[in-house]
């Protein structure tokens, strides 16, 4: 698990090293870098640029030198610089020696070096794990960059003045520019409805993000270069009398499930779990217990500040622990100053407003005290419906037939309730009758996401985020879209393509890459993924439960608590904070003066959204929050 990095035409080593030594975080055991001997190729082809590679290392398996990046083949015609860990290396492993080929370690880093011996470009297909890599192929004088199947490791890219860079953050091609590019101002316009920059747009101009399951292939003589996926789910026709059956699936899910674990756990260095008490990590925590021959490490943080007991797990994971006899730990945390939150901008480099990185950074820093790789019940939710809009999901078509009057009246009605931020179920509802008489795209951008087309026309001032955009409703059309079937399978699509990808893996990777902890999660192996998208929905959502299937098919290893336990969020009190803490921000940094100087925003708006929160009115703290961490970037890059 590392960081990668490189550019073509490089003016020496020290660019490359530049690059490298702004993602050290990713890899602080080691680091390296490779640069074409000359523009001159060897192999009878046209000459091409010189190539450079940069690499740091996190190193989990193969912890010798023999493991040490950017490595080469054996005549040095393939030189790969790669951030991950691929599962199944080592059955490819056997098979590629059983066909000739010979190793010099026992890294998963130089499997996929020989399998692209074998198989060329088609080889990312056989390839089950985590990964961003670049592969330079002097022969065919190209240079491949190509990320994992859903996304769980980061890989930018940019084509400015003459040469290409790409990096798995965007501060290592910062590094590498003679100058900052500019506001990508598309990208932020979206951005106040989704709390994050949806790929493949950076915040920055010229600056884009490798969509998952795709690779990049820049031909070196031409200077030129192609995107396209080499993975796609696969989806079937809707269910027929041929069609698996309710035991097949629960079977097929236990069994993979298993099986993804099983070769999860593969590690030169100990691994530990995120154990939260919920199905998820629970399910993980049973499977991983039966697999390992060692006491499982589980840990919870227990965190200590306002608001704490809407973030409070302990109680659900020490039973958990009891149970499967873990050996188990309780970090504790003081979350009283959330101010911390503005410099963790740095862990992303454009605007991110989700404030679970706040957490999720928080654990990673406490777990990498003890272990280098923990395991992640990330994925669960998507694959099995068990966020509450999947419940509202099947009343999408009943609001979009209800006349104009009846919606009106219902939602004036609704409106009149102030809202607690402990008890969410009366924004739910007001979020639901605020779709209604909306399109299915605008209503999805409604019940998921915060400020919509509608509200951002108020909140920006006449200047750059006024001019007419691209709908942030559209992004969510365009991958509804692009799947056949029901509804609720077309849901599962959008949010692993946004929701899962840009949100929860985005603050996953970034925060713990930041501490040098590797994070892996078993639910987002691809074939559990497929397996996923053609489940119908009844058997995902039964009898008013979320998660039926998991549960059953897991049902030997949770506990009858945990299984009917209330879904529990995984956030920090940042309703409370906003009326405390986090408010101030505003009186301090965005005053009317420095609005009007900057020309972004309507500073009547901003008002008017933080009395609604004062006066419970509206839980604006997420809308609210979106705008602080705007300015903090801006200031950061741009001040």
């Amino acid at each position: 698990m590392c960081g990668i990095c490189g550019l073509t035409r490089p003016d020496g080593p020290k660019v490359i090293e530049a690059m490298a030594a702004a993602i050290r975080h990713r890899g602080p055991d080691d680091h390296g870098i490779y640069i074409t001997p000359n523009s001159e190729s060897s192999y009878g082809q046209t000459a091409s640029p010189t190539v450079g590679l940069g690499h740091r290392r996190l190193s989990i398996i193969d912890l010798s030198p023999a493991g040490r990046q950017p490595m080469t083949n054996e005549d040095g015609t393939i030189i790969l610089t790669y951030n991950g860990e691929i599962y199944n290396y080592p059955a490819w492993r056997q098979r590629l020696l059983q066909s000739g080929h010979r190793f010099r370690s026992q890294s998963d880093t130089e499997v996929i070096i020989h399998l692209y011996e074998e198989l060329g470009q088609d080889c990312l297909k056989e390839l089950n794990g985590i990964f961003a890599l670049a592969l330079l192929d002097l022969k065919q004088q190209r240079l491949i960059l190509a990320r994992d199947h859903l996304g769980l490791k980061p890989l930018y890219y940019a084509d400015i003045a003459g040469r290409f860079y790409f990096a798995s953050e965007i501060k290592s091609i910062l590094a590498g520019l003679p100058y900052t590019p500019e506001i990508n101002w598309p990208a932020i316009y979206h951005y106040f409805s989704f709390l994050y920059v949806p790929h493949p747009a950076t915040a920055f101009s010229n600056i884009h993000q490798l969509p998952p399951g795709c690779a990049l292939v820049y031909d070196l003589t031409r200077d030129h270069y192609t995107v396209a996926p080499y993975w796609q789910p696969e989806v079937n026709a809707p269910p027929s009398q041929n069609s698996p059956s309710y035991e097949d699936n629960r079977a097929a899910v236990r069994s993979l499930l298993t099986d993804a674990v099983s070769r999860q756990l593969l590690s030169d260095v100990p691994v530990g779990l995120f154990l939260s008490g919920g199905i998820d990590s629970t399910v993980l925590a049973g499977l991983i217990a039966r697999a390992s021959a060692q006491p499982v490490n589980t840990f919870t943080v227990v965190f200590q500040g306002e608001g704490i007991s809407a973030v409070d797990d302990a109680g659900y994971a020490r039973q958990v622990a009891r149970t499967l006899g873990t050996q188990h730990q309780e970090l504790i945390v003081d979350i009283s100053q959330p101010e911390e939150m503005f410099d963790l901008i740095r862990c992303f480099d454009q605007p991110f407003a989700n404030p679970t990185f706040y957490l999720a950074h928080l654990i990673a820093r406490e777990a990498r005290k003890q272990v280098k790789v923990a395991i992640s019940g990330a994925g669960g939710d998507e694959l099995f419906a068990g966020y509450p809009r999947y419940r509202a999901l099947t009343l999408a078509p009943i609001w979009q037939r209800l006349p104009a009057c009846s919606a009106t009246w219902i939602k004036g009605m609704l409106e009149l309730f102030r809202e607690d931020p402990n008890r969410p179920l009366l924004r739910r509802l007001k979020l639901l009758a605020r779709g209604m008489g909306r399109e299915l795209d605008e209503q999805l951008l409604v019940w998921t996401y915060y400020f919509d087309d509608r509200e951002k026309s108020q909140l920006f001032a006449p200047g750059p985020l006024s001019e007419p955009m691209v709908p942030s409703s559209r992004i969510i059309s365009r991958y509804l879209e692009a799947i056949e079937g029901p509804l609720p399978r077309r849901m599962a699509y959008l949010d692993l393509k946004t929701f899962l990808v840009d949100n929860i893996l985005e603050y996953t990777d970034k925060t713990s890459m930041d501490v040098g902890l590797e994070v892996r999660a078993p639910f987002l192996d691809y074939r559990l993924v497929e397996l996923s998208l053609n489940l119908p929905f009844d058997q995902k959502r039964r009898q008013g439960q979320a998660k039926y299937i998991l549960k059953d098919a897991f049902a030997d290893l949770l506990p009858q608590k945990i299984v009917h336990a209330p879904k529990r969020g995984f956030c920090p009190p940042l309703s409370i904070w906003m009326t405390t803490r986090l408010d101030k921000y505003f009186d301090e940094h965005m005053t009317p003066p420095y609005l009007r100087r900057q020309g972004l925003f309507n500073h009547q708006t901003i008002a008017r959204l933080r009395w609604e929160h004062r006066t419970r009115r509206r839980d604006n703290s997420m809308e609210l929050f979106s705008l602080i961490m705007f300015d903090v970037w801006f200031r950061r890059f741009f001040g």
